[in-house]
């Protein structure tokens, strides 16, 4: 199975082109951190093809946290007669994992207004659950 899931922030803008069939490609490079803070981040090379590059086009910058699921392929190519390989994330899915107005990466901003600091999470505070009664104990003939 070829399967990969990476959590990251853009390095940069990603660049949306049109090949000559009219079809949108996407490419763009995502940093991911590792688990121990003082590992270094990876920079994994993705691509993206339709309707997902248009909209990674339109809505992402440098700088944006972004989930991503697809797979893994490699190719290769020659530079001046020497055999070169390539291996990137293909995307098949894309999630935003950030709002438009959040954070200082947001997507526009107007000089005239306020940076908005919204949760983009917007879940509810933790609450105890009420008891709702008096539990008595059962005499089951079971220990469990």
């Amino acid at each position: 199975m070829n399967l990969v899931v990476l959590t990251g922030r853009l390095v940069r803008d990603p660049e949306l082109k049109y090949g000559q069939s009219g079809m949108a490609y996407c490419k763009f490079t995502l940093a991911v951190n590792r688990m121990r803070k003082d590992d270094p981040a990876d920079f994994i090379s993705c691509a993206a093809f339709g309707k997902t590059a248009e909209l990674i086009g339109e809505y992402l910058r440098k700088g944006n946290n972004t989930g991503v699921q697809g797979r893994i392929q490699t190719s290769t190519f020659e530079v001046n007669g020497e055999k070169r390989y390539r291996t990137e994330v293909v995307v098949d899915r894309i999630e935003f994992l950030e709002s438009r107005s959040s954070g200082a990466n947001s997507f526009e901003s107007d000089s005239n207004s306020k940076p908005k600091t919204t949760n983009s999470y917007n879940q509810p505070k933790y609450t105890e659950p009420k008891q709702s009664g008096v539990v008595e104990e059962e005499d089951d003939e079971f220990p469990f």
